[in-house]
């Protein structure tokens, strides 16, 4: 799953060069009055790129090209108690949420899908509320500083995370990723610097690379449905624990080198209760996979 996703998120910023048409729609300026940007974003079926722009420092800047005649792009954006509220709202025509878009995203062909380019500043604090229903996305969070991130998928394939050696300029409270339908990749989630993630999974798959040696400590909270959650896990240096909730119906397969110390309760050898950099797993499984493995 990782590999088919990850070349799903390669591919959407190889192709930026086919999108060479793309228009300068919204912007919000650079300004004293605001340290914060509070940014919304929901899609019903498109392309999207999220990342740092490479030399315009407005806070956010938005570029697409959408067919006006199919999509209905919508903008809007205060400020308030020092932050920035921005909205956008990327709506097919005739349709009122994921399920009525549903038809339309499985009638036409991926390269028909609108594309838009989301670019951030380095200056401002960001909270990031992203809602994808169809197509595909690449969060691209390095150089960013992310106080907050909300990521849900319907039944698109998105891959998040940041570019090596590239850690989050701030602490990271909450890292929040929910999957219906579709796909998530999280990679480097060590350089996050999160707090706390949690994790939702209907139907759909995530995957959580936590393969690198965490800094600072890390709580992860994930239920998951009927879908499937993988997790990599650092081979040295991390303590982990990990509890577990499960059922008959589900199938949880834990990592090589770890001691079941209680029922459903495991630990690796570098495990420390007080340790500062404590990773900690919390899962609840219904019906779907949940796997634990170092990568290979």
């Amino acid at each position: 799953m990782l590999r088919l996703v990850m070349i799903a998120g390669t591919s959407l910023l190889m192709s930026l060069g086919a999108f060479a048409q793309l228009s300068k729609f919204y912007t919000i300026k650079e300004s004293s009055e605001f340290d914060t940007v509070d940014f919304y974003l929901k899609a019903t079926a498109t392309n999207c790129l999220l990342k740092q722009a490479d030399s315009d420092n407005n806070p956010l800047t938005i570029y697409g090209n959408p067919d006006l005649e199919k999509i209905n792009p919508t903008f809007a954006s205060k400020v308030k108690n020092n932050t920035c509220y921005a909205k956008l709202a990327l709506d097919e025509y005739n349709s009122s949420g994921f399920g009525d878009s549903f038809s339309m995203a499985v009638s036409r062909n991926e390269k028909d899908n609108d594309f838009w380019k989301v670019n951030l500043g380095e200056n401002k604090t960001y909270r990031l509320n992203l809602i994808y229903g169809f197509g595909n996305a690449d969060v691209n969070l390095t150089g960013s500083s992310v106080q907050r991130l909300k990521i849900k998928s319907g039944s698109a394939d998105i891959v998040v995370g940041y570019d090596d050696g590239n850690i989050n300029p701030i602490q990271m409270d909450t890292f929040y990723v929910k999957a219906d339908f579709g796909s998530i990749v999280a990679k480097r989630m060590e350089l996050a610097r999160a707090k706390n993630v949690i994790t939702k999974i209907g139907f759909g798959n995530v995957l959580l690379d936590f393969e690198r040696e965490m800094s600072e400590k890390c709580t992860v909270d994930a239920s998951v449905g009927a879908g499937n959650l993988e997790i990599l896990l650092p081979k040295e240096g991390t303590p982990v624990i990990i509890y577990i909730r499960d059922s008959p119906l589900c199938a949880v397969k834990i990592a090589k080198g770890f001691e079941e110390v209680e029922k459903n309760v495991f630990v690796n050898t570098s495990y420390s209760a007080d340790a500062e950099n404590l990773l900690s797993f919390d899962v609840d499984v219904a019906l779907g996979m949940v796997r634990f493995r170092y990568t290979d």
